[in-house]
């Protein structure tokens, strides 16, 4: 059994969630793209492919074409940029691949960019959309599942 898991935004919780999918995976194939090397972890099986943003927002980031994921996690970089990745990972996604995001609602773009990139999906989680901005949490989350 494999999973294969492609992230923007590494941090702590990549090596953790690693880790946990190896005590259940036979194969995992783990890829994260960073900007930050602080950020970026230093551990046998994880994947790091460094970029940087003006890339990112000028789409010269490209993902290789045979790689399909099973699970996105759009948690980087700060800010609206991150918007950039749905174009870019369009096609590396299959039906019932899960796509997290963080920090989902901070701005309008990152939901008009997923749905006009992705047209057929489910949501599966959804937190914070009615509580960010009201001086509460900044925690929001958006997980679907593409259909």
């Amino acid at each position: 059994n494999n999973i294969s898991v492609l992230e923007f935004g590494a941090g702590i919780t990549t090596v953790k969630l690693y880790e946990a999918l190896k005590t259940k995976y036979n194969n995992v194939t783990y890829v994260t793209y960073e900007d930050n090397p602080q950020w970026a972890p230093n551990h046998e099986g994880i994947d790091v492919r460094m970029y940087n943003k003006k890339d990112l927002i000028s789409r010269d980031i490209s993902i290789p074409s045979d790689e399909k994921y099973d699970i996105v996690i759009v948690d980087g970089p700060d800010g609206e940029l991150r918007k950039y990745w749905y174009q870019i990972f369009k096609n590396n996604v299959k039906d019932n691949t899960i796509i997290h995001i963080d920090d989902a609602f901070h701005f309008p773009s990152f939901e008009s960019e997923l749905g006009s990139t992705f047209k057929n999906y489910d949501i599966i989680f959804e937190s914070g959309r009615k509580t960010w901005g009201l001086g509460g949490s900044n925690k929001c989350w958006l997980t679907i599942k593409l259909k």
